[in-house]
């Protein structure tokens, strides 16, 4: 009779991590064509300016909605720049995770967070160059592989084969 396989570790959320993260995450297969995302920045542009232009509104709403515009095709032109920055001034910046893979599936932990994602959760295990992106109901999450010791690795893979052949 074989142990369940049960493997811990800890690590800092920090700048590398969410680096990694997005890298693996933010493919250029779910990026929108230019012209889509710049989309919302351009209704918010021409509606402020048309608030300027053709009513009556106080032209402090009318500027401020302009400045939105601005605002978003900012952070459309330097998305990675941009969700690396929230990730840092998040609470979640520089904050030690408690990360845990079992038979049950994968568990972190930290101190604003208590998480466990279950295998039978997982509908599609997608592996990158750096670990395993992990798609669900809820979304997808990331599982980094430098975080994790060979056996570890390897208890992934096998999970995620069973995962991807119960999924096709």
């Amino acid at each position: 009779m074989t142990t369940p396989f049960h493997y811990s570790t800890t690590y800092i959320l920090d700048k590398s991590h969410f680096i990694e993260t997005y890298d693996a995450s933010a493919t250029s297969a779910t990026s929108a064509t230019p012209i889509k995302a710049y989309t919302i920045a351009m209704a918010l542009g021409l509606a402020g300016l048309m608030l300027l232009m053709f009513t009556e509104t106080d032209p402090f709403v009318a500027w401020f909605i302009v400045a939105l515009g601005g605002l978003e095709a900012f952070s459309v032109r330097y998305k990675k720049a941009w969700w690396l920055g929230r990730q840092l001034i998040s609470k979640a910046a520089n904050t030690e995770l408690k990360l845990t893979v079992d038979e049950e599936g994968i568990s972190s932990e930290s101190i604003h967070v208590k998480n466990t994602l279950l295998w039978t959760d997982i509908n599609e295990v997608e592996a990158t160059d750096s670990g395993w992106l992990l798609h669900h109901k809820g979304g997808k999450n990331y599982l980094s592989a430098r975080t994790l010791s060979k056996e570890a690795e390897a208890f992934v893979v096998v999970k995620a084969e069973k995962v991807n052949l119960q999924g096709a």
